[in-house]
């Protein structure tokens, strides 16, 4: 597809697995090295950026000329830069002496892609013409190479791989598209059990030498944000190494410990800020234990330390589940912008039907479809009429109107998820009681460029003042720019009255907080402040329900979260469709399980707050 090349590009990253799995696929060496991206612009127009789109050519000389010799049609290019040994094998310490000495004219970038060649956008070209298309244009040299396909059986090849040294395999489904995060089309299998740590402190040599290190104390960053004691390592540096390992970590230390819970070496231990990121390889890593025969391998630069998680190997999927078998256009690309799939949207609404069918049954539907993706026009879907697979609510509960969309088994969300659907909004009221509301909903919309923290402390504010009405409240991302305050009601007041209520919260805010919030809607009248919605609580008003994906760039999710997460959280679209299901795999309790049990009457809010309406 013709298109500009983009100034920026983060690459597709693979899922690490325990075993190969089932289907048809590309096998390539997975290099011990940095991966590493060449924008070509034009003959001398060449940058190289890491993963992470930091702009390393000055670095790299004698790369940056080599790419320029390659002439090479303007593009992406995507690869991992290595330093081979006296034996042809990769050598991380040697890459990043190398890196670091500024003596780094023998590295060697191996390409593997090319998502953007001559003015075309290769994204959605299958993996192996994309593939076949780079080797042609590749004229291999001592600086530049090819990585070649390693051909065949997937369990044979790793153990050749294992047998030779290398670090593993990298493996590509083939007829897979070019997608910008990380995805299960690409998966990597290595030989050894190798990661990332967070360097938190470091001990004394046993002898007492006046420099060096005795070991690295290492860790990981849990899903809270804190970082978790992972083992100390204490061998794979040299003397020279190590001396330089100390010198930097002693110009780094801090007085307090930086992991959130004791290591077994604290007495003897010097603290560092977690900021810097090292290789290393270890035997064994048990769950809730510390890694046992590590050896370092590294430091690396081009990965910031909040980004070190423990790295887990993703389980063997199981056979696509019948249901998916059914998608029509599954490949159709949605979002641009991330690649995700028509399919991709299916699986995530089949995958969080347990969690948001409490939400929808027995409450009118709304929903926005996009049958061929975001940036075609899309359709506001409220009545099921015509659409095959989608059932309507009782038509007594509006009656003289066509009914809304009903959802009550997982049936219902493929059927609208095949039809493109992408949002989900739903009434504020439910069958039982359909003139009658069951939650409030204040949807805090930031203004123009309103800072991220001031809509953090936004919530925390309005929070505050529901508390003082005696108003518990529940907190979810609303998968675009803003946040949603959810407040359950028992069903006894009209829907006129509670939005009057809650309009008078909104202007009570905005009256005491002028500076903060704003009572009406407009893009003018909400600069640098924040609009609280509540048009959204009047009858046949709709609200993006929990766990809806977005019809926006990135596709984020509104997920439901515990207030004790709002720090955390870097925005309204904190979560996407792909990392919202990992999220909610990982989490141990339901956040909002007291949701359900807190149905609140409103009589002691509205006496409080001096609302006339009783």
């Amino acid at each position: 597809m013709p298109a500009d090349l983009p100034a920026t590009l983060e690459p597709e990253l693979a899922t690490l697995v325990d075993k190969p799995l089932p289907g048809d696929w590309i096998y390539e060496i997975k290099f011990d090295g940095y991966r590493m991206l060449a924008r070509v612009g034009g003959r001398d127009d060449v940058r190289i950026v890491t993963r992470r789109g930091n702009d390393w050519t000055h670095r790299f000389s004698a790369l940056r000329r080599a790419l320029v010799a390659a002439k090479l049609p303007p593009g992406w290019y995507d690869g991992e830069i290595v330093l081979l040994d006296e034996a042809g094998k990769p050598s991380f310490n040697g890459l990043q002496n190398a890196i670091e000495s500024d003596r780094n004219d023998a590295i060697v970038f191996y390409l593997f892609d090319v998502p953007f060649c001559d003015g075309h956008d290769l994204r959605r070209v299958p993996v192996e013409e994309r593939r076949a298309l780079l080797q042609s244009l590749v004229k291999e040299g001592e600086r530049l190479r090819f990585s070649q396909e390693i051909g065949g059986d997937a369990a044979a090849i790793l153990h050749s791989a294992c047998r030779l040294g290398l670090e593993g395999v990298i493996g590509k489904r083939r007829g897979s598209i070019y997608v910008q995060r990380r995805s299960d089309d690409w998966i990597k299998l290595k030989c050894t059990q190798r990661q990332e740590f967070v360097i938190g402190g470091f001990t004394w040599p046993d002898d007492a030498r006046p420099n060096g290190i005795g070991a690295l104390l290492v860790g990981h960053v849990d899903d809270t944000g804190e970082l978790q004691y992972a083992g100390k390592v204490g061998t794979g540096f040299t003397g020279e190494m190590s001396a330089a390992l100390r010198q930097r970590l002693e110009a780094m230390a801090v007085r307090k410990r930086p992991f959130a819970g004791p290591t077994g070496h604290d007495r003897h231990a010097t603290w560092v800020a977690p900021v810097l990121v090292c290789e290393v390889t270890y035997n064994e890593w048990p769950e809730n234990g510390s890694l046992r025969h590590a050896s370092f391998k590294g430091l690396r630069e081009d990965k910031p330390a909040p980004a070190v998680q423990r790295e887990r190997p993703a389980p063997t999927p199981p056979p696509a589940a019948p249901v998916l078998r059914k998608v029509t256009h599954g490949s159709r690309v949605m979002d641009p912008s991330t690649g995700f799939t028509k399919l991709d949207v299916v699986r995530y609404y089949v995958e969080v039907a347990p969690w948001v069918l409490p939400h929808l049954r027995g409450r009118p539907a709304y929903i926005r479809r996009a049958p061929l993706g975001i940036t075609q026009p899309m359709v506001f879907q409220q009545h099921p009429e015509g659409l095959r697979g989608l059932r309507g609510t009782d038509p007594a509960l509006w009656p003289g109107h066509d009914p809304a969309i009903a959802f009550d088994t997982p049936e219902d969300l493929f059927a609208a998820a095949q039809l493109g659907m992408i949002e989900l909004h739903t009434w504020n009221s439910t069958a039982r009681a359909i003139g009658q509301p069951d939650r409030i909903v204040f949807d805090l919309d930031p203004g123009e460029d309103l800072p991220w923290a001031q809509l953090q402390e936004g919530a925390v504010l309005l929070r505050a003042l529901l508390q003082e009405l005696g108003l518990h409240s529940w907190l979810k991302t609303t998968g675009g720019k803003g946040l949603h305050l959810w407040v359950p009601l028992a069903p006894v007041r009209d829907y006129e009255t509670v939005k009057d209520f809650s309009e008078a919260v909104v202007q009570h805010m905005a009256r005491t907080i002028p500076q903060r919030f704003v009572a009406k809607s407009g893009p003018r009248n909400r600069v640098g402040r924040i609009f609280i919605d509540y048009l959204r609580n009047g009858w046949v008003q709709s609200t993006a329900e929990a766990f809806s994906a977005r019809a926006r760039p990135g596709m984020g999710v509104s997920m439901p979260v515990a207030w004790e997460e709002l720090p955390r959280l870097r925005g309204g679209d904190h979560w996407n469709i792909a990392t919202a299901t990992e999220h909610l795999a990982k989490l141990k309790a339901d956040p909002w399980a007291g949701y359900w049990k807190k149905p609140q009457k409103l009589d002691a809010a509205m006496k409080k707050l001096g609302f006339a309406k009783m």
